[in-house]
Protein backbone atom coordinates (compact mmCIF):
# COMPACT_ATOMS: atom_id res chain seq x y z
CA UNK A 1 0.00 0.00 0.00
CA UNK A 2 1.19 3.49 -1.16
CA UNK A 3 1.56 6.29 1.36
CA UNK A 4 -0.96 8.31 -0.56
CA UNK A 5 -3.62 5.88 0.12
CA UNK A 6 -4.93 6.19 3.72
CA UNK A 7 -7.73 3.19 4.74
CA UNK A 8 -10.64 4.83 5.54
CA UNK A 9 -10.33 3.11 9.50
CA UNK A 10 -7.00 4.51 9.98
CA UNK A 11 -6.80 7.18 12.71
CA UNK A 12 -7.32 10.65 11.57
CA UNK A 13 -9.03 9.62 8.53
CA UNK A 14 -12.75 10.82 8.20
CA UNK A 15 -15.58 7.90 7.85
CA UNK A 16 -18.49 9.47 6.50
CA UNK A 17 -19.92 5.84 7.06
CA UNK A 18 -18.90 5.94 10.37
CA UNK A 19 -20.37 9.43 11.60
CA UNK A 20 -23.66 9.02 9.47
CA UNK A 21 -23.19 11.12 5.97
CA UNK A 22 -21.44 14.17 5.59
CA UNK A 23 -19.35 16.04 7.87
CA UNK A 24 -20.17 19.11 9.37
CA UNK A 25 -16.97 21.42 8.74
CA UNK A 26 -15.58 22.31 11.89
CA UNK A 27 -15.81 26.26 13.26
CA UNK A 28 -14.21 28.46 11.20
CA UNK A 29 -13.75 26.93 8.23
CA UNK A 30 -16.78 27.88 7.08
CA UNK A 31 -17.18 26.99 2.88
CA UNK A 32 -15.12 23.79 3.76
CA UNK A 33 -16.64 20.11 2.30
CA UNK A 34 -18.84 22.57 -0.35
CA UNK A 35 -20.70 24.51 2.03
CA UNK A 36 -21.27 27.42 0.62
CA UNK A 37 -20.90 30.63 2.71
CA UNK A 38 -23.39 33.80 2.81
CA UNK A 39 -22.40 36.83 0.55
CA UNK A 40 -19.97 39.27 2.59
CA UNK A 41 -22.19 42.15 1.57
CA UNK A 42 -25.33 40.95 3.06
CA UNK A 43 -26.29 43.32 5.94
CA UNK A 44 -29.28 43.22 8.18
CA UNK A 45 -32.34 45.44 6.71
CA UNK A 46 -32.78 49.06 8.24
CA UNK A 47 -36.27 49.77 9.68
CA UNK A 48 -38.67 51.16 8.32
CA UNK A 49 -38.96 54.15 8.94
CA UNK A 50 -42.01 55.38 11.10
CA UNK A 51 -44.27 57.69 8.69
CA UNK A 52 -46.49 60.72 9.22
CA UNK A 53 -49.63 61.41 8.04
CA UNK A 54 -49.49 64.92 7.45
CA UNK A 55 -53.80 64.76 7.41
CA UNK A 56 -54.24 62.35 10.08
CA UNK A 57 -51.70 64.73 12.35
CA UNK A 58 -53.48 68.16 11.76
CA UNK A 59 -57.38 66.29 12.36
CA UNK A 60 -56.28 64.84 15.35
CA UNK A 61 -54.93 67.69 16.98
CA UNK A 62 -57.72 69.79 16.27
CA UNK A 63 -60.19 67.44 17.17
CA UNK A 64 -58.58 66.51 20.33
CA UNK A 65 -58.10 70.24 21.30
CA UNK A 66 -62.00 71.17 20.59
CA UNK A 67 -62.73 67.43 23.18
CA UNK A 68 -60.39 69.42 26.19
CA UNK A 69 -60.91 72.96 27.05
CA UNK A 70 -58.79 73.01 29.49
CA UNK A 71 -55.59 73.23 27.24
CA UNK A 72 -57.27 75.89 25.15
CA UNK A 73 -58.15 77.55 28.78
CA UNK A 74 -54.82 76.99 30.14
CA UNK A 75 -53.01 80.01 28.47
CA UNK A 76 -55.52 82.80 29.64
CA UNK A 77 -55.87 81.01 33.44
CA UNK A 78 -52.36 80.85 33.69
CA UNK A 79 -52.19 84.82 32.40
CA UNK A 80 -55.29 85.61 34.92
CA UNK A 81 -53.19 84.07 38.33
CA UNK A 82 -49.81 85.90 36.79
CA UNK A 83 -51.96 89.13 36.59
CA UNK A 84 -53.40 88.86 40.03
CA UNK A 85 -50.08 88.06 41.84
CA UNK A 86 -48.73 90.65 40.25
CA UNK A 87 -50.98 93.29 41.09
CA UNK A 88 -50.33 92.03 44.76
CA UNK A 89 -46.84 93.08 44.27
CA UNK A 90 -47.57 96.27 42.60
CA UNK A 91 -50.06 97.20 45.62
CA UNK A 92 -47.31 96.12 47.87
CA UNK A 93 -44.31 97.48 46.95
CA UNK A 94 -45.74 100.83 45.44
CA UNK A 95 -46.05 102.08 42.10
CA UNK A 96 -43.62 104.31 42.56
CA UNK A 97 -41.18 101.91 42.96
CA UNK A 98 -41.00 101.21 39.26
CA UNK A 99 -37.41 99.63 39.58
CA UNK A 100 -38.08 96.99 42.44
CA UNK A 101 -41.37 96.15 40.38
CA UNK A 102 -39.39 95.41 37.02
CA UNK A 103 -36.85 93.13 39.38
CA UNK A 104 -39.74 91.27 40.25
CA UNK A 105 -41.73 91.62 37.12
CA UNK A 106 -39.01 90.38 34.28
CA UNK A 107 -38.52 87.28 36.22
CA UNK A 108 -41.70 86.36 37.37
CA UNK A 109 -43.12 86.70 33.45
CA UNK A 110 -40.38 84.74 32.51
CA UNK A 111 -41.16 81.73 35.27
CA UNK A 112 -44.75 82.83 33.71
CA UNK A 113 -43.64 81.57 29.98
CA UNK A 114 -41.88 78.73 31.10
CA UNK A 115 -45.10 77.03 33.53
CA UNK A 116 -47.50 77.70 30.75
CA UNK A 117 -45.35 76.00 28.15
CA UNK A 118 -44.72 73.23 29.98
CA UNK A 119 -48.14 73.30 31.54
CA UNK A 120 -49.41 72.62 27.66
CA UNK A 121 -46.86 70.13 26.66
CA UNK A 122 -48.06 67.89 29.95
CA UNK A 123 -51.25 68.41 28.46
CA UNK A 124 -50.79 67.44 25.23
CA UNK A 125 -49.01 64.08 26.51
CA UNK A 126 -51.97 63.29 28.67
CA UNK A 127 -54.47 63.50 25.78
CA UNK A 128 -51.80 61.82 23.68
CA UNK A 129 -51.85 59.16 26.34
CA UNK A 130 -55.90 58.94 26.79
CA UNK A 131 -55.56 60.37 30.42
CA UNK A 132 -57.81 62.99 31.58
CA UNK A 133 -56.02 66.54 31.78
CA UNK A 134 -56.50 68.17 34.63
CA UNK A 135 -55.03 71.46 36.39
CA UNK A 136 -52.95 69.86 38.97
CA UNK A 137 -50.81 67.78 36.85
CA UNK A 138 -50.39 71.37 34.58
CA UNK A 139 -49.02 73.06 37.19
CA UNK A 140 -46.60 70.12 38.50
CA UNK A 141 -45.34 68.80 35.24
CA UNK A 142 -44.03 65.26 35.25
CA UNK A 143 -39.98 65.30 35.55
CA UNK A 144 -40.52 69.16 35.21
CA UNK A 145 -37.10 69.82 36.52
CA UNK A 146 -35.14 68.16 33.55
CA UNK A 147 -37.93 69.22 30.57
CA UNK A 148 -37.59 72.77 32.03
CA UNK A 149 -33.60 72.40 31.97
CA UNK A 150 -34.31 71.02 28.23
CA UNK A 151 -36.74 73.65 26.82
CA UNK A 152 -34.50 76.27 28.19
CA UNK A 153 -30.98 74.60 26.66
CA UNK A 154 -33.01 74.35 23.49
CA UNK A 155 -34.49 77.83 23.83
CA UNK A 156 -30.93 79.15 23.80
CA UNK A 157 -29.36 77.11 21.22
CA UNK A 158 -32.14 77.95 19.20
CA UNK A 159 -31.48 81.62 19.67
CA UNK A 160 -27.29 81.15 18.59
CA UNK A 161 -28.20 78.56 15.97
CA UNK A 162 -30.22 81.56 14.32
CA UNK A 163 -27.19 83.68 14.02
CA UNK A 164 -26.26 81.14 10.80
CA UNK A 165 -28.39 81.00 8.04
CA UNK A 166 -31.53 78.23 8.43
CA UNK A 167 -29.37 77.42 11.59
CA UNK A 168 -32.54 78.41 13.73
CA UNK A 169 -34.75 76.09 12.03
CA UNK A 170 -32.62 73.08 11.78
CA UNK A 171 -32.05 73.90 15.47
CA UNK A 172 -35.61 73.77 16.03
CA UNK A 173 -36.32 70.88 13.95
CA UNK A 174 -33.84 68.18 15.50
CA UNK A 175 -34.23 69.67 19.27
CA UNK A 176 -38.36 69.14 18.24
CA UNK A 177 -39.53 66.78 20.80
CA UNK A 178 -36.73 67.37 23.35
CA UNK A 179 -38.94 68.56 26.55
CA UNK A 180 -41.54 65.79 25.34
CA UNK A 181 -38.54 62.99 25.55
CA UNK A 182 -37.24 64.61 28.79
CA UNK A 183 -41.11 64.85 30.05
CA UNK A 184 -42.06 61.10 28.78
CA UNK A 185 -39.04 59.48 29.17
CA UNK A 186 -37.42 60.93 33.10
CA UNK A 187 -33.76 61.50 31.41
CA UNK A 188 -32.30 64.56 31.01
CA UNK A 189 -32.02 67.42 29.26
CA UNK A 190 -28.99 66.21 27.36
CA UNK A 191 -30.02 62.77 26.47
CA UNK A 192 -33.27 64.26 25.76
CA UNK A 193 -32.07 66.51 23.13
CA UNK A 194 -29.79 63.43 22.04
CA UNK A 195 -32.87 61.17 21.71
CA UNK A 196 -34.38 64.32 19.81
CA UNK A 197 -32.05 64.27 17.29
CA UNK A 198 -32.31 60.72 16.71
CA UNK A 199 -35.56 60.36 16.17
CA UNK A 200 -35.86 63.33 14.10
CA UNK A 201 -33.21 61.92 11.60
CA UNK A 202 -35.43 59.22 10.43
CA UNK A 203 -36.91 61.78 8.63
CA UNK A 204 -40.40 60.12 6.75
CA UNK A 205 -42.89 63.36 6.97
CA UNK A 206 -41.55 64.74 9.59
CA UNK A 207 -40.22 68.01 8.06
CA UNK A 208 -43.42 68.13 5.49
CA UNK A 209 -45.81 68.69 9.17
CA UNK A 210 -43.06 71.31 10.50
CA UNK A 211 -44.11 72.95 7.13
CA UNK A 212 -47.40 73.13 7.88
CA UNK A 213 -46.95 74.10 10.72
CA UNK A 214 -45.76 77.92 10.35
CA UNK A 215 -48.83 78.51 8.27
CA UNK A 216 -51.28 77.06 10.65
CA UNK A 217 -48.93 79.62 13.34
CA UNK A 218 -49.70 82.73 11.39
CA UNK A 219 -53.18 82.01 10.56
CA UNK A 220 -53.88 81.58 14.40
CA UNK A 221 -52.53 84.98 14.49
CA UNK A 222 -55.32 86.31 12.53
CA UNK A 223 -57.75 86.04 15.49
CA UNK A 224 -57.10 85.72 19.78
CA UNK A 225 -59.88 82.87 19.87
CA UNK A 226 -58.20 81.23 16.49
CA UNK A 227 -54.37 81.61 18.92
CA UNK A 228 -56.05 80.09 21.61
CA UNK A 229 -56.68 76.93 19.88
CA UNK A 230 -53.90 76.97 17.04
CA UNK A 231 -51.10 76.87 19.76
CA UNK A 232 -52.87 73.77 21.65
CA UNK A 233 -52.98 72.34 18.29
CA UNK A 234 -49.24 72.66 17.64
CA UNK A 235 -48.36 71.34 21.47
CA UNK A 236 -50.10 68.22 20.33
CA UNK A 237 -48.87 67.85 17.00
CA UNK A 238 -45.25 67.91 18.56
CA UNK A 239 -46.54 65.32 21.02
CA UNK A 240 -48.07 63.59 17.43
CA UNK A 241 -44.87 63.24 16.26
CA UNK A 242 -42.58 62.14 19.16
CA UNK A 243 -44.97 59.02 19.32
CA UNK A 244 -45.20 57.98 15.60
CA UNK A 245 -40.99 58.60 15.47
CA UNK A 246 -40.47 56.73 18.69
CA UNK A 247 -42.66 53.35 17.27
CA UNK A 248 -45.70 54.08 18.95
CA UNK A 249 -48.84 55.95 18.64
CA UNK A 250 -51.80 58.19 20.06
CA UNK A 251 -54.74 57.75 21.74
CA UNK A 252 -57.54 58.19 19.22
Amino acid sequence: MSDSQVPSDSPGALNSDYYGGDVPPAPGVEGAYGYQQPPASMVPARPPVPQIEVGDAVKWAWSKTLANPLIIAWIPLSCLVMGVLMAGVVSMVGEENGALIAAIGIPAALFWVLMTTLGLYTAALRIARGEKVTVRPLVAPPHGFDAAAALVLVGLTSIIASLVPLGGLVAGYFFWVAVVVAMNEGCSCFKAIGRSCRLMQQGGNAPLLALVIIPLYFAGLLTVIGLLVVIPMIFLLTVYVYMRMSGGDVMR
